[in-house]
């Protein structure tokens, strides 16, 4: 499917890496580091900065565009990629006081500050990769034509969403990231490293369960209910990834990517949807010269039905495999991440 092949595909990982590190020596569980914090709690923190300098990086160089055309779809990926990421830290990780009001206020706002990122990698992904298939597939469809309308929506959709990252209410959105990074240290400061654990192993085994609940259920139907699903795959993916930085663990990696897939599966059906309502906008037919979205539609509905047999594969395979969170507490997962036995490549991005 069209996810599988992307450039910066949504179910992998950000098209660079970011940050590199020293092999970091191990340390004994009561020695922590110099700045007398537990080393569960240390290690954290290194996550969130190196996935928070990613993310102002992007969003800096995505300020600095002239013209629509200019910024490559990779970096709209990864701010996306970036934002969700430090969403699931901050839903996973306590919070002091004031915190619950400020996560509840992020969760907000970065439900806000992703549609138009959203709709421009709607785009980037329709012009890319969508259009070129629907053009393949039915041999009316006038291939030029649609390329030139949907290059010239896509750059109406691009500069509104430059106006947007420029916004004083987007540069709001990281300085809220900045807040609950800084209540996160705090919260996280007061409690040893196997009580924060034991709060991290809950929360995640909790949010497993839902979702498995979920695809052992009936099949998943509908725009609505199929992007909810994905969100809550995102949040459990992204979460366990921040872990996987800090203990190397092979049946977590596979656990990962079994959520890399089926967020990918669910991508695959989002795209296909969404081409079907842009190809609507720039399909234009060859023999008649006029915009032809019903060629559009039925070619996304034939794809949309092998695409929707996909996930329902992929759906049952994930829910007969164990559930990684609800059998690991006495792993060696959890040994590494409480006792401080530390990756030997360090914090990757």
């Amino acid at each position: 499917m069209a996810r599988a092949a992307r450039l910066g595909k949504e179910g992998g990982d950000a098209s660079t890496s970011g940050v590199s590190s020293k092999p970091q020596p191990r340390k004994s569980p009561a020695s922590g580091d110099s700045t007398g914090l537990p080393l569960l709690q240390t290690r954290l923190e290194g996550v969130a900065d190196a996935w928070a300098g990613e993310m102002r990086a992007r969003a800096r160089r995505l300020t600095e565009v002239k013209s629509p055309g200019a910024a490559a779809p990779e970096l709209i990926h990864d701010l996306r990629v970036y934002m969700r990421r430090l969403s699931a830290l901050s839903d996973l990780m306590p919070c002091k006081e004031r915190g619950g009001a400020i996560r509840r206020m992020l969760r907000k706002e970065v439900a806000w500050a992703m549609q138009p990122l959203s709709r421009a990698r709607d785009w980037d992904v329709f012009v890319i990769e969508m259009l070129p298939r629907l053009c393949n597939a039915d041999s009316d469809l006038d291939r030029v034509a649609a390329t030139k309308r949907a290059a010239a929506r896509s750059d109406i959709v691009h500069s509104e969403m430059y106006a947007h990252l420029r916004s004083e209410r987007f540069q709001g959105v990281l300085r809220l990231f900045r807040e609950r990074d800084e209540d996160m240290r705090v919260a996280t400061a007061e409690r040893r490293s196997k009580v924060l654990f034991g709060r991290i192993h809950r929360k995640l085994e909790g949010w497993e369960k839902s979702i498995r609940d979920r695809l052992a259920g009936p099949a998943m139907r509908g725009a609505r209910t199929q992007h909810r699903m994905r969100i809550k795959i995102k949040r459990l993916r992204y979460a366990s990834e921040a872990l996987l930085q800090l203990a190397s663990s092979r049946k977590l990696d596979r656990f990962v990517r079994s959520l890399g897939q089926l967020q990918g599966k669910l991508g695959d059906i989002q795209d296909l949807r969404t081409a079907s309502q842009l190809g609507g906008e720039v399909s234009v037919s060859l023999s008649t010269g006029r915009l032809t979205g019903r060629k559009a539609e039925k070619v996304c509905a034939r794809l949309l039905r092998k695409a929707e047999a996909e996930l329902r594969v992929a759906s049952r395979s994930f829910v007969r495999k164990p559930s990684f969170w609800a059998d690991s507490r006495q792993g060696r997962v959890v040994r590494r991440l409480v006792c401080g036995k530390v990756l030997s490549s360090g914090v990757r991005a």
